[in-house]
């Protein structure tokens, strides 16, 4: 019975406790009404906000990539015509990659893709000679530290179309000293004195018309100073002069002293003394007509020309009393001197020139002779290289 009892009473408080849970609590109301305010913005102008990516600005070669192009071409074909051989690797290609500083310097060129030392070096250099570029600048206007890249071809842009030829302006950085002369030399008697009568030694009188030199410049070389307009000009060739004496003289020398006595029992129909030099010029060189082709550029240089004797004779012709021919051949070093130094000034259009040199060493060795001052002069004929 107190069992029963007690069950009841356990299930009525389970009975009421469940009641309880699920009736539901009050709790305080919340407004879930999302409001939105609306804002309005000021316009924005559009031209006013800078666009990033094209305010900044990327390096520029001075006066575009035109100019870059002609640079590039013009230090190719200076260094194809100093430098080629029959193995030259025409038409490859050097990438070159370098910065550009604040200040337009191009700075820490190197080799990006390249193909021998040879070219890859031609490549830097052509590179490390550029002048100062435009440089990049950021957003502000300011400028800034950028990378540049740039493919060299070692080839010649010719012009294929009509005659085989080069292209307008390729041969303008050459020099005028590659080619041919012909003209005449008249002995002087003393440096800076034209008076051609020598008094006390005639023999050294000369014959204009028949005192004929020749001169081969074989190389030359231009290294421009201010663009293609001013250069020094250098290189080597060969210089053959003859000095016709005036009279039947014939030379004789010993180690101090070197004169001429008459032969009275012959007439020389030729009586010469031959000498030959290996010249090498120093020329400060003015040219104009740059942008157009060689044979259209008015040149004038200056300078000296320095040889070294390579060899000498005295040369007899005519007739003997029986009516025989002669031709005898003497050869020595006359006491000639070792050494040639001439002022040199040169002026032309194109192929075709005129040029006056004058002589600033003495023929002869100083002491052993009068001093002999040739004067050289005549026309040129260029061979641009």
């Amino acid at each position: 019975m107190k069992n029963i009892f007690a069950a009841c009473i356990a299930l009525f408080g389970l009975s009421a406790q469940a009641q309880v849970l699920e009736k539901p609590q009050l709790v305080e109301k919340i407004d879930t009404t999302i409001v939105v305010e609306e804002v309005i913005a000021a316009p924005v102008e559009v031209w006013g906000m800078p666009d990033i990516a094209e305010s900044r600005s990327t390096p520029q070669f001075p006066g575009g990539q035109d100019s870059l192009d002609l640079y590039v071409k013009n230090a190719v074909e200076q260094f194809i015509y100093a430098d080629t051989n029959e193995t030259f690797p025409w038409g490859e290609s050097v990438y070159v990659a370098f910065e550009v500083a604040t200040d337009g310097k191009i700075v820490h060129p190197i080799i990006e893709m390249g193909y021998d030392a040879l070219l890859d070096s031609a490549a830097l250099e052509i590179v490390r000679n550029m002048p100062n570029w435009i440089p990049a600048s950021d957003e502000n206007g300011m400028p800034i530290v950028s990378n540049y890249r740039l493919q060299i071809l070692f080839d010649l842009d010719l012009d294929m179309e009509g005659d085989f030829s080069f292209e307008e302006g390729s041969m303008s950085r050459k020099g005028h000293w590659a080619g041919f002369e012909l003209g005449f030399q008249l002995n002087t008697s003393g440096f800076l004195d034209p008076t051609t009568t020598f008094a006390t030694t005639p023999y050294w009188e000369n014959n204009l018309s028949k005192s004929i030199l020749f001169n081969l410049n074989t190389f030359q070389y231009k290294f421009n100073l201010i663009s293609d307009v001013l250069g020094l000009t250098t290189g080597y060739g060969f210089n053959f002069g003859t000095t016709e004496l005036t009279s039947s003289y014939v030379l004789a020398h010993n180690a101090d002293t070197v004169f001429a006595v008459i032969d009275n029992n012959q007439v020389y129909k030729r009586n010469t003394l031959y000498s030959a030099y290996f010249t090498v010029p120093l020329l400060l060189e003015l040219t104009a007509g740059q942008d157009q082709p060689y044979k259209n550029i008015f040149y004038v240089n200056a300078g000296v020309i320095g040889g070294v004797r390579m060899y000498s004779h005295q040369r007899f012709t005519g007739t003997y009393a029986n009516g025989n021919d002669f031709d005898n051949k003497t050869k020595s070093k006359f006491n000639l001197n070792t050494w040639m130094l001439d002022a040199t000034v040169r002026i032309g259009y194109g192929h075709f020139g005129l040029f006056a040199n004058y002589a600033i060493l003495s023929m002869f060795k100083e002491g052993t002779t009068a001093g002999v001052y040739p004067m050289r002069f005549g026309v040129s004929f260029n061979i641009p290289q």
